[in-house]
This record gives structure tokens, C-alpha cells and sequence, in this order.
């Protein structure tokens, strides 16, 4: 039959030292797995992206009008990224981020509409954006 009774501290005390025994060799383990992780060059790009998306929203709310050039918007980006605003005018604008290590790839993203231009394509598998202010990038090794 089973023992219902509530545990004494004298008899817990034994288990909980197991535990924190344990936790240590946890702790490392979590952190060295921690450490191996990478930040892929599509998630870098769409990140870059979005940074500008916002710097965007911030010119043309400083200027009336969409910044048409990356260099306008005084964005720092890392070393192995280049985005160029690709077309901009009053109504939207769109724009390609490229990586060093992933030449003929790109992502791609658009805000609002471009009189008679469609949305922007990737460079590797021609991919068109089809969903306002989200990026879409090719596929990356």
C-alpha cells in the first residue's frame, strides 16, 4: 500500500543535494551547446531588412517621402551585408539585401505599391515578395 504522508526536510534534504550535484554539469552543457549556435545569412538579411523597413517609416515621417538610397537612411549594417533601395517613390518602395558569402542570393522586401513596377524578385531563384513589409530571401546553404 502506498505511504501518503508529506516527506520530512531530514529525508528531502538527501535528494535535493543529488540535484544541485546535477546542476552544474547541466549548466555547462546548456552553455556549450549555447555557444555552437550560428546566425544564418538569411536570418541576417532579414534582419537587415526589417532594420530598414523601420528606418523607412522613421525618413518618411521626418521628409515626406521614402529614402530613395540606402545611404539616405544612415543605417549601420554588418560588414558582410549590402542592401540597396531598389525603387522608391511617395506611395512605397522596395529593397534587396545581398551577403558576401552567398553570392547570386538574395532577400527581397516592398512597402506599399510602386505605380506599374511589381514587386521585387530574389536574385537566385527569382522568388517575387508577395506580402507587404515581409522579406522573402532565396534559399541558403
Amino acid at each position: 500500500m502506498l505511504d501518503h504522508r508529506t516527506p520530512t526536510a531530514r529525508e528531502l534534504v538527501p535528494a535535493l543535494l543529488v540535484l544541485l550535484a546535477a546542476a552544474p554539469s547541466q549548466a555547462v552543457a546548456q552553455s556549450g551547446s549555447a555557444a555552437s549556435f550560428r546566425v544564418t545569412p538569411a536570418a541576417t538579411l532579414k534582419q537587415a531588412l526589417r532594420s530598414t523597413a523601420a528606418a523607412q517609416a522613421r525618413f518618411r515621417a521626418d521628409n515626406g517621402r521614402y529614402a530613395t538610397s540606402f545611404g539616405e537612411l544612415r543605417l549601420r549594417l554588418q560588414p558582410e551585408v549590402a542592401v540597396e533601395v531598389v525603387a522608391a517613390t511617395a506611395s512605397g518602395w522596395q529593397a534587396r539585401a545581398m551577403h558576401r558569402y552567398q553570392p547570386g542570393k538574395s532577400c527581397v522586401i516592398f512597402v506599399g505599391a510602386l505605380d506599374g513596377v511589381e514587386p521585387p524578385r530574389t536574385d537566385g531563384d527569382r522568388e517575387m515578395a508577395g506580402e507587404d513589409g515581409v522579406p522573402l530571401c532565396d534559399r541558403m546553404r
